[in-house]
């Protein structure tokens, strides 16, 4: 019989807080229903804003296969590059061939310098030639020689042709 009189004390507790309390509910019902309809508008601009600022990003998330094959690519070219490097330069040590050659030690003068003796070896293409006065006025009246055709070019040239004889009709 105890547990009766427990549930009805503890009901009894619980409703006169519910009737106490229904006033105050039923305001904050109504003041939260009223403030829900006057912020409604700056919700729907919020969603809206917020959902032009993800454009962008759902677009990206489209291409996200590509993404990750670019970047499995890079890191697979990145590690063989590495491997390649370290394996050249440990074959290269181990066999000698980073010997330093006397080529490197060349300063910008001596390489001014050896061009400046390779222009001067060169005779230059405009310089003047001793010309033999003979071949000079042989060549001056070949010029002046009028070959008995008025033309003179190309069109003074006669053109030969052949006949061909591997097109026989026998």
């Amino acid at each position: 019989m105890e547990m009766n009189t427990l549930q009805a004390i503890w009901s009894s507790v619980f409703t006169v807080f519910y009737y106490l309390l229904l006033p105050i509910i039923v305001i904050l019902k109504w003041l939260l229903t009223t403030l829900g309809f006057i912020v409604a508008p700056l919700l729907h601009l919020g969603h809206y804003t917020l959902h032009a600022c993800l454009w962008p990003l759902r677009i990206l998330a489209k291409f996200e296969t590509l993404y990750i094959f670019f970047g499995v690519a890079a890191l697979v070219g990145a590690v063989t590059g590495l491997v390649l490097h370290l394996s050249s330069s440990f074959v290269a040590t181990t066999l000698s061939l980073d010997a330093v050659t006397e080529e490197q030690g060349r300063t910008v003068a001596s390489y001014r310098a050896e061009k400046q003796r390779a222009k001067l070896s060169i005779p230059r293409i405009g310089a003047q030639r001793k010309i033999d006065r003979s071949l000079k006025t042989d060549y001056a009246d070949w010029l002046g020689k009028d070959k008995g055709q008025g033309r003179k070019g190309l069109l003074s040239t006669t053109i030969l042709e052949e006949n061909d004889d591997s097109e026989d009709d026998s």
